[in-house]
């Protein structure tokens, strides 16, 4: 069996429309069969015939066809791709909405995700950017959190009652372990941090977030106190 042939048989075990990551293929199960220029070359070679698609850089899939010809991969695939079963997460409008913090919509979903080689990448209206964390639902659970707070003067159209509810929620499962797991990763602000110690303070639940912070430091984010004034106002 030929180089190409080993290449064509392998990505047609593929499914129609699921997202083959080259370099990670080559790596995984290639590399010790055919050369890296071969590779490549039969990749492209599947292209122009049609038997394979492109659809980002380093990234193809087997295309579905119907009567009105090639249907590429929908949204929800895209991002199930570098989501599922604790490969990312989706943040941004998406995460709000799923959230009911707001009816508010974004035209491109954001992901963060182990699953990219490179710091970000777009595929489609999917943006996606790199995190190397395994995606337990508490780590979920936790970032979701911190990007709320993060960007919590962002949010448009924010449902205060929701959001309440949201806190109320997060701090009968805060787990101190959790925090530090995700913040060895990734960056958040000083005032998000302040802001997740004010909540979990006003519910009573410890914490040594303290010790992340200045005491003679005035981070400048709300209350919950002001949240509940906020919800309750009219």
């Amino acid at each position: 069996m030929t180089g190409a042939q080993i290449i064509t048989q392998t990505m047609e075990q593929f499914p129609e429309n699921e997202l083959i990551f080259a370099s990670k293929l080559y790596a995984d199960q290639l590399c010790k069969a055919v050369s890296e220029e071969t590779y490549y070359q039969t990749l492209g070679r599947m292209c122009k015939a049609g038997s394979l698609c492109r659809i980002a850089k380093g990234t193809y899939y087997r295309p579905k066809t119907s009567k009105y010809g090639i249907v590429p991969p929908s949204q929800k695939e895209i991002v199930a791709a570098f989501t599922e079963p604790d490969k990312g997460t989706v943040v941004g409008y998406s995460l709000y909405n799923s959230l009911k913090l707001t009816t508010q919509v974004a035209k491109t979903v954001e992901v963060f995700s182990s699953e990219i080689e490179q710091r970000t990448k777009n595929i489609s209206n999917v943006l996606l950017q790199f995190c190397n964390l395994v995606y337990t639902p508490e780590v979920k659970g936790m970032i979701h959190m911190l990007e709320v707070l993060q960007n919590f003067g962002e949010i448009q159209d924010l449902n205060y009652h929701q959001f309440i509810t949201f806190c109320e929620k997060f701090a009968q499962e805060y787990d101190g372990k959790v925090f530090e797991q995700v913040l060895q990763k990734m960056r958040y602000q000083k005032k998000t941090i302040s802001f997740l110690r004010n909540i979990l303070n006003h519910y009573g639940v410890e914490n040594n977030l303290n010790k992340y912070l200045s005491a003679l430091s005035e981070y400048k984010h709300p209350t919950m106190e002001e949240i509940y004034e906020a919800a309750y106002a009219s």
